[in-house]
C-alpha cells in the first residue's frame, strides 16, 4: 500500500544521480554529512552534446520554469521539501498526485501495452506489481522535457524504468533507470528517497 502524501527527503539536489548500467558507481551523499552528492555525469553523443550546451547557456527556457508539466523522472526528483506527491490506488491503478504543475499521472497495473500515436509531457506508464515492488515502464513522451535546471534533456526516444519499493511505513525508495538512444551513449540510473509527510 503505497497510498500517502510523500516528499523527497534526501538533500536539496535535483538530479541525484547514482551511476550507470556498466558498473560505474557515483553514490550520492545528499541528505546527511554535509556531502553534496557528486555532478551527474551525462554522456552525450555528439550532436546531443551541442544541444546540451545551448540549453546550458540557455537556462530561461527550460520548461519547467514555464509551468510544463516536468516529466519523468523529473517529476519526482524535485528538490527536498519543495513538492510533495500524493499517491493513491485501487486493485486497478495507481495514481501519483502531484503538487508541482498540478501533474497527474495514472498508471494502470495491469501491465497492459502502451498506446500508439500518443505523446506527452510524462509520457505513457503502464505498470505491474513484482511482490511488493511497483515497477512502472514509461514511453510515449513528447521529447520536449529536461532532467534538471542545468539543461540535460531527453527527447521523444526518451524510455523509463521506474520502481517503487515501501522500505518502511514512512519510506519510499524510488529507482528508475532513463535510456534515451538518440541522445545518450548509455542509460543513466536515478534513485532517492521519499519521506512520508505526516498527517497534520
Amino acid at each position: 500500500d503505497l497510498q500517502g502524501l510523500w516528499m523527497k527527503s534526501n538533500g536539496g539536489f535535483q538530479g541525484l544521480f547514482i551511476g550507470s548500467l556498466d558498473g560505474t558507481n557515483f553514490a550520492a551523499g545528499g541528505g546527511g554529512g554535509g556531502r553534496a552528492p557528486p555532478p551527474a555525469r551525462y554522456e552525450y553523443l555528439p550532436a546531443a552534446a551541442a544541444e546540451k550546451e545551448h540549453r546550458q547557456q540557455s537556462a530561461y527556457e527550460d520548461p519547467e520554469g514555464r509551468c510544463h508539466l516536468p516529466g519523468v523522472p523529473r517529476g519526482l526528483d524535485q528538490p527536498a521539501g519543495l513538492y510533495p506527491v500524493q499517491i493513491i490506488q485501487d486493485e486497478n491503478y495507481v495514481a501519483l498526485l502531484h503538487e508541482a504543475m498540478h501533474d497527474v499521472r495514472i498508471i494502470p497495473t495491469d501491465n497492459s501495452k502502451h498506446p500508439r500515436n500518443y505523446w506527452a509531457w510524462d509520457g505513457d506508464s503502464r505498470g505491474r506489481w513484482e511482490g511488493d515492488v511497483l515497477v512502472v515502464d514509461v514511453s510515449n513522451f513528447n521529447g520536449r522535457t529536461w532532467l534538471d535546471m542545468q539543461g540535460n534533456f531527453v527527447d521523444e526516444n526518451e524510455h523509463v524504468r521506474e520502481r517503487f519499493t515501501l522500505m518502511d511505513r514512512d519510506k519510499l525508495l524510488y529507482e528508475a533507470t532513463v535510456t534515451d538512444p538518440t541522445v545518450f551513449v548509455k542509460p543513466l540510473e536515478f534513485r532517492f528517497t521519499l519521506k512520508r509527510v505526516p498527517a497534520d
